[in-house]
């Protein structure tokens, strides 16, 4: 297979892929970001952030919730954007920052323009403004696209690097490596990835530079003595710093290396066991009701990895260099989290947007090696219905099926039912004389996402099991609970509502003391237009 021709895109040409994947991009990802009900890791963030935001420091659980990389982000975003108070932040506002570093992996991509060549740069901007999981969780508040963003810088100011040699890439890189750290701990899966991967093309290509000097431990680039040791001092620091709440909390810093010894456990599954074969099948074909599938980007990835081993490139080994590096990078992810039992849909996000990329790399040597105008027009039309189709799931993914099961991406979902809720207990809340308003939650993974929807509600508890007595005027529990519940009612009359769904499989009733009760209803009546 020939190479791409350097002269296939100009900078006209990649500067339009560029306008229209952003524009893609933002299209899918902005609108209505507060439609879909909180999952119960972004009610927990949330609230983390929030806190964070009010007191000035983050609390590290080394057991869970991840790092403080996302809370920084949201906080710096939320002054610059003027959000306020964060009692008043809402879903749609916290959403945007998951939204905004969507956007900048798009860009992203443009460092990496003369590795993966201009048409595949723009092809695979163009495949991650629409792929239905990466808009997906790119308006999800958790921390799987602000880590892909880090992980891509590292990769892309490294790559810079051995093509310019200026010391501040690797500041970049370094940085961004801290950042990873401090964002989600699985970033040690795509440190080894990356280390396989560096070995194999040093291995069997050699030098990533366009120059003599070596690319390795210990080289020397302009003078700049032991790149690695660069990006390792300044990653540390950059981690140390966030950590630390900037060398206050040192607790913190421990506990994030602490905290593998807790991850080598839920590895093991920890109630998110599943096949091998799991993240294969959100990329190739997942048939539940409906089918989904990135097969395109998927067999288009295999291209690229069958050029960068197979394809000609006499004239630049050092792009070989990193397309066989992205290529083996992208297969041990995969290896990786294949290989551990514990799996949930977004954990898989860097193995795909690195198969995206190089699903750009492929498309672009599929065009340039086809012979005549025909054969490239027939590709260009199969090429524009498989965007058509991804746009087609993506519209899905993202509005009619937001919340529900069958989308492969919802994950132990919060109902959309438990929308119908949410504004009756307002309304309770609203009638109740004043300092009579209680309202207790009894769930067995205490309420999420509820606490985040009524936070500003002082008079709410939440707990796991039925307390021996109940005194609360509104009462909101699971459903097999009912029997035990209301034996403790006493001489107590309440109105029973439901159900209402709180995730798969989690059904919750609502319990209203019936004089408060009978406020409501007299209210509504009141309130309900004349015959």
């Amino acid at each position: 297979m020939p190479p791409p021709s350097k002269n296939s895109l100009g900078t006209l040409g990649l500067t339009i892929f560029t306008i229209v994947s952003l524009l893609l991009g933002a299209y899918y990802r902005l609108p209505l970001l507060g439609e879909r009900p909180m999952h119960t890791d972004e009610a927990i963030l949330a609230i983390k952030s929030a806190e964070f935001q009010n007191t000035g420091h983050f609390q590290y659980d080394p057991k869970d919730y991840h790092g403080p990389g996302l809370h920084h982000l949201t906080r710096v975003w939320s002054k610059l954007a003027g959000w306020g108070d964060s009692s008043t932040w809402t879903e749609a506002q916290l959403r945007t920052v998951p939204v905004i570093c969507g956007l900048l992996l798009l860009l992203t991509t443009l460092l990496l323009r003369d590795a993966l060549g201009r048409l595949g740069t723009g092809l695979a901007m163009l495949l991650m403004s629409i792929a239905p999981m990466m808009v997906y969780y790119s308006r999800y508040f958790i921390m799987e696209v602000p880590l892909v963003l880090f992980i891509t810088l590292t990769i892309a100011a490294i790559w810079r690097w051995a093509q310019s040699g200026s010391r501040w890439w690797l500041v970049l890189a370094g940085f961004a490596l801290g950042m990873q750290h401090a964002t989600k701990e699985t970033f040690a899966i795509n440190v080894i990835a990356a280390a396989v991967g560096f070995g194999v093309a040093k291995l069997i290509i050699g030098d990533f530079s366009p120059r003599k000097t070596s690319f390795s431990l210990g080289s020397s680039r302009n003078h700049a003595t032991r790149p690695w040791l660069w990006v390792l001092i300044i990653s540390l620091v950059t981690s140390i710093a966030i950590y630390s709440g900037f060398f206050k909390d040192w607790q913190a810093v421990k506990d994030s290396a602490t905290t593998y010894l807790n991850y080598l456990e839920r590895s093991g599954g920890s109630g998110h066991e599943k096949p091998w074969h799991y993240y294969l099948t959100l990329i190739f074909w997942r048939k539940d009701g409906l089918v989904w599938t990135e097969a395109m980007i998927g067999g288009l990835g295999i291209a690229g990895m069958l050029y960068a081993f197979m394809g000609n490139h006499m004239k630049n080994p050092a792009r070989q260099a990193f397309l066989v590096f992205l290529s083996v990078y992208t297969l041990v992810l995969f290896v990786i989290y294949s290989f551990l039992a514990y799996k949930t849909p977004w954990s898989i996000l860097s193995a795909q947007h690195a198969f995206t990329l190089l699903a750009g790399v492929g498309a672009a040597a599929i065009l340039e090696a086809l012979p005549g105008k025909i054969t490239r027009l027939a590709f260009k039309i199969a090429f524009g219905l498989g965007l058509y189709h991804l746009i087609a799931q993506t519209s899905l993914a993202i509005h009619l099926y937001a919340a529900d099961s069958r989308n492969p991406y919802v994950y132990s979902h919060t109902s959309s039912n438990l929308l119908r809720l949410l504004p009756q207990v307002r309304e309770l809340q609203k009638i109740a004389p004043d300092g009579s308003f209680d309202l207790l939650v009894i769930n067995r993974d205490a309420g999420w996402p509820l606490p985040w929807y009524w936070r500003d509600i002082k008079s709410v508890r939440y707990v796991t099991t039925i307390p021996e007595t109940i005194d609360a005027r509104v009462i909101i529990a699971e459903l097999d609970m009912q029997p035990a519940l209301e034996a403790k009612f006493g001489d107590k009359t309440y109105i029973m509502q439901g159900p209402f769904g709180l995730r798969p499989g989690v059904m919750l009733n609502l319990w209203v003391e019936k004089t408060l009760s009978d406020r409501l209803t007299l209210r509504k009546e009141q309130q309900a237009p004349a015959p």
